[in-house]
């Protein structure tokens, strides 16, 4: 077993990271204003993705890839990306931004959950009480929504916490992969094949609904999602994931919803019912309960991939 602390560079970069995704939910409901949201997604990863592979081009040394990586690509890129992103811009038009940004909180309530059937590690009872209690503060947050309380609805609610699962599947499967492999390959091929299934979803919905003339405030909120969000964040993401097991780096999630309901607060006015704050601390209180002294991963200690 490595007992080496990660770098603290690794921390740093999921510190940016949930920074970086904070702002982007506000960024999220700027978008919306301007583009539908799964052509919003596109646009992040066909974007995103053309910068990383140029640069992962320009790269000396560039790693092979094998048809048994690329198949694991595919299903990153589907799960991270395209399912995660259809499920929270669908949901963001939904909802507040502030409700988003705490019911992605609960990623790291999955991942345990996850790591249970996925990684065979046992929670201990103090363990099962955060991830309970946690788990009544988003059904709180969700009934909530079903009433409308700081606008929000109860779809827009279902639909960020289906993203949020999809997140949790991400950051265990992940691992693996990026303990061998580099945070930009990793990232570019992610991004290409987010781009790749999302585009029939945006036919789809472009046939269905239109395709509106954005207007400057939301194309520059296209422009912060992708160079802030899906270039510099992923790669910062995954990078904090080759050092760090996942149900620790998880845990850095529980910024998010502090930097996404500051930031909603300021930029879009959006205020918190009493009802809706105590739901919040109970997910954070939940979250931080179920993690606390956290175990390596066995995915941390696995050999790399054949």
């Amino acid at each position: 077993m490595d007992d080496r602390r990660p770098p603290l560079a690794a921390y740093a970069a999921l510190l940016g990271t949930t920074t970086a995704f904070g702002f982007s939910f506000v960024a999220t409901k700027f978008a919306l204003r301007g583009f539908e949201p799964l052509l919003i997604a596109l646009l992040r990863f066909s974007l995103a993705g053309a910068i990383l592979f140029l640069l992962w081009r320009l790269r000396g040394g560039r790693e092979r890839l094998s048809r048994r990586e690329l198949a694991r690509l595919a299903a990153l890129g589907f799960v991270s990306l395209t399912v995660y992103f259809t499920f929270e811009n669908l949901g963001i038009a939904r909802t507040s931004a502030s409700d988003a940004a705490i019911l992605i909180g609960a990623i790291p309530i999955f991942v345990s959950v996850l790591n249970v059937f996925t990684l065979h590690e046992r929670n201990s009872g103090a363990e099962w009480t955060g991830i309970l209690l946690s788990f009544a503060g988003v059904v709180a947050l969700i009934e909530l929504g079903a009433r409308g309380a700081g606008g929000s609805t109860l779809l827009g609610n279902l639909l960020v916490l289906g993203a949020s699962l999809a997140a949790a599947v991400y950051n265990v499967a992940a691992r693996r992969l990026l303990v061998t492999r580099s945070a930009l390959f990793v990232t570019t091929f992610q991004n290409l094949f987010g781009a790749l299934f999302m585009l029939p979803l945006a036919v789809a919905e472009a046939l269905l609904v239109g395709v509106r003339s954005p207007t400057a405030q939301a194309t520059g909120a296209v422009a912060y999602l992708v160079l802030a969000c899906s270039v510099c964040g992923y790669l910062l993401l995954n990078y904090g994931l080759r050092f760090i097991e996942a149900s620790k780096a998880s845990v850095f999630i529980n910024l998010t919803p502090v930097v996404a309901v500051a930031a909603a607060y300021v930029l879009l006015g959006e205020r918190f019912t009493a009802g809706q704050l105590v739901a919040a601390v109970v997910v954070v209180a939940g979250v931080w309960l179920a993690n606390r002294g956290g175990r390596v991963s066995p995915a941390a200690e696995a050999p790399p991939p054949g």
